[in-house]
């Protein structure tokens, strides 16, 4: 049995209680895999994390959960940066229309019932520094900035 990724994540996963959609990655995903996983998804959590934040299907888990990379666990940034504290995911994404992006998931935003442009509002410093951060660690030129929430989406073009 393969060991879950807790020593960055400590009790976090924040990225199996953000996403809404699990074929939204970039990555394809078999509708019937998902299916037979029986996986369903709101912003507040994903249907197969335990209470103890433990993945009950990780040895089978989706390619997207399997490619996912979280800006804060593949760098060394100190903990006030773990995204249960900032209160939002970071990846970087491709996609073919928009090209390379850096990916903001806000946390628990239906519970929350967040509007994004307030929420970008309240929170640029944090967007910024993890925009600027992941540049530097994937070494990749950050033009874009997509932000999501259960009440829409937002790309901003620096």
């Amino acid at each position: 049995m393969t060991e879950q990724q807790i020593d960055r994540c400590s009790d976090c996963h924040s990225c199996c209680k953000s996403f809404s959609d699990i074929g939204t990655s970039g990555v394809y995903e078999d509708p019937n895999l998902i299916s037979a996983l029986n996986i369903t998804y709101e912003y507040d959590r994903c249907n197969q994390l335990n209470s103890d934040n433990r993945c009950s299907i990780y040895e089978k888990r989706p390619n997207t959960c399997r490619s996912f990379e979280c800006l804060y666990v593949e760098s060394d940034l100190p903990e006030k940066y773990l995204p249960e504290n900032v209160g939002f995911v970071t990846n970087v994404r491709r996609d073919i229309s928009i090209g390379t992006y850096l990916q903001i998931t806000i946390n628990n935003s239906k519970s929350r019932n967040i509007n994004v442009d307030s929420w970008i509002d309240e929170n640029i410093k944090n967007i910024i520094f993890m925009k600027d951060t992941a540049e530097e660690m994937w070494d990749i030129p950050i033009d874009k900035i997509g932000v999501s929430c259960y009440n829409g989406d937002k790309l901003l073009k620096l």
